[in-house]
């Protein structure tokens, strides 16, 4: 960690305006965000964080001292990496990496998700640092890496040297305070046939085919457990391959008129709380159970699908490997929780209006709180979302987000802020 210099005068939007447009300016995809993240560490050392610096992951982890310092901690936090974009597919006026603003809208690969909420974090901090009235404490900013392959799995890593009382993750909310979030689960259901001619007809088991019939289960008959704040599981395919090896073509396609041997289906499971690995690979298998048995019966050769996660590899800009399995806890906090109750009473001070309450359909960084409880039981830790632009602008083509949500979550998180730490 670095020690800051004297900080300047207070800073107008302009100047946050113009840090997020470099910040999207600076390509970062997962594992490639060394770049971005040494440019913000050089933003918070002007803004007069007392310590500016990494951890081992690769996260940006800087702390301001409010006041006395002595109070609670807060961790805002949000990712520095991105996914990528094709600059052909988007307009000529909004390229993905040049921070155009048009018509009252900041476009750019980043701009949502979420570079922008990351950048007005470090700049409401900033302000109590100069100006903590009577507000004591501390305040950590995270920006994490690696998030788009692996939620939480980085900030965990800041979350262990923190050791923070109040979490609040910058995702998209619309400005909502939001209490819960759904969790995420990749999971590949192999499917095994009979390789052998295709003149053979149904003679012998077809891969596909009972591909088509595990498919048929979540498409038709599976019902949802109902959170009252999260909703429904959702259970969705989003690739179906033949591996190499397994079938006609040797670049992992069938044809050549041979029935495959093996197919996969990956399925994208948005979580419940209290859903686990144990738990989520129960109830995959159970609602495959008749589909099975019917199976077993008509072939007896019928080899039972195999049922598990995902896994994917990364390596962080720092050089550490991460192979790890596709999956992400969903988290719930109570609507007249503290957080909760402080937070909507300082976005309504900032901003002269109370915010309503909502939760994360898509997964973040904060289901990293769930490991965190296991591993400091002792530790009191509550967790809100609040952040601008909305969550279908995620990964879009000419992504983008209103300047005006920027300025008023620059000042929410100010109010939310003091309210906590006052």
């Amino acid at each position: 960690m670095t020690t800051s210099p004297v900080m300047s005068e207070q800073p107008g939007f302009e100047e946050v305006l113009s840090t997020i447009q470099k910040s999207i300016s600076i390509p970062s995809l997962s594992g490639q965000e060394e770049d971005v993240i040494k440019y913000l560490m050089r933003v918070a050392s002007r803004l007069g964080f007392s310590a500016v610096g990494t951890d081992r992951m690769g996260n940006l982890v800087v702390e301001g001292i409010i006041g006395s310092g002595e109070g609670p901690t807060i961790v805002m936090t949000g990712h520095t990496d991105t996914v990528n974009a094709d600059p052909e597919s988007w307009a000529p006026e909004t390229r993905p990496w040049t921070g155009a603003i048009r018509d009252g809208l900041l476009y750019g690969r980043g701009a949502s998700d979420m570079k922008s909420a990351l950048v007005c974090m470090l700049y409401g901090a900033s302000a109590l640092i100069r100006e903590p009235g009577s507000c004591n404490g501390k305040i950590s900013v995270v920006g994490t890496v690696v998030e788009e392959l692996f939620e939480g799995i980085c900030f965990i890593e800041a979350l262990k040297q923190i050791h923070p009382d109040y979490i609040i993750v910058g995702e998209a909310s619309e400005g909502k305070i939001n209490v819960g979030q759904r969790g995420r689960a990749e999971i590949v259901i192999t499917s095994f046939g009979q390789e052998q001619h295709a003149s053979t007809g149904r003679q012998v088991i077809n891969a596909i085919e009972q591909s088509a019939y595990m498919i048929d289960v979540f498409h038709r008959w599976y019902r949802s457990d109902i959170d009252q704040i999260l909703g429904k599981r959702n259970i969705v395919p989003t690739d179906i391959k033949i591996p190499v090896g397994g079938g006609g073509g040797l670049d992992g396609r069938g044809g050549n008129s041979t029935v495959p041997k093996k197919v996969e289906i990956t399925y994208d499971i948005r979580t419940l709380v209290d859903d686990t690995r144990e738990s989520i690979l129960n109830l995959v298998r159970s609602n495959l159970e008749r589909e099975v048995l019917i199976a077993r019966k008509l072939y007896p050769k019928f080899r039972d699908p195999t049922i598990e996660f995902a896994t994917d590899v990364a390596r962080t800009w720092t050089g550490i490997s991460l192979e790890t399995e596709k999956f992400a806890p969903a988290w719930k906090t109570r609507k007249d929780s503290p957080l909760v109750v402080k937070a909507l009473r300082g976005v309504e001070q900032a901003l002269g209006t109370i915010p309503e309450m909502s939760y994360y359909s898509f997964c973040t960084d904060g289901s990293a709180v769930i490991p965190y409880r296991r591993l400091f039981p002792d530790k009191d830790i509550s967790i809100i979302g609040y952040g601008p632009g909305r969550e279908d602008q995620a990964h879009t083509i000419n992504e983008s987000i209103g300047i005006k949500d920027l300025q008023d979550i620059l000042l929410g998180y100010q109010g939310i802020c003091r309210e906590l730490l006052g």
